[in-house]
């Protein structure tokens, strides 16, 4: 009973130090269009895989416009579901993509420049 309280104890503790990340804005953030992104952030690794076996992919293709936001770091912060078809259908999909996505400051954005964003993500069957 005892070793049960001690490492109960120690969860806790270990659970406490983790930290959420904190945005960062080195300026007030604009607004831009998906095709003007590449103008201040560009994407670290252009392939990634979101791979799930709690997650069931629809037996549908569908689409996921996420809005976020992209700090001063290239850090993604806020996303939220802007549409979707089906609605709903791959909405966890789309946002599992885009925890697995950095981007570094395009050279034209030496200011690193925060910026809201709308992307779309498109699913499909092979």
């Amino acid at each position: 009973m005892k070793l049960l309280s001690i490492l109960s104890l120690g969860l806790l503790v270990l659970s406490g130090c983790k930290s959420t990340p904190e945005q960062y804005l080195t300026k007030s953030p604009i607004t831009v269009e998906q095709s003007e992104l590449q103008n201040y952030w560009v994407q670290e690794a252009k392939e990634f895989s979101f791979k799930s076996s709690t997650l069931k992919p629809p037996k549908t293709s569908g689409f996921v416009k996420v809005k976020y936001l992209v700090d001063s770091n290239g850090a993604i912060f806020n996303p939220t579901v802007v549409e979707s078809s089906p609605n709903g259908a791959w909405d966890k999909f789309a946002l599992r993509a885009l925890s697995n996505i950095h981007y570094v400051p395009s050279k034209a954005n030496s200011s690193n420049a925060p910026v809201y964003v709308t992307t779309e993500f498109i699913f499909g069957h092979k």
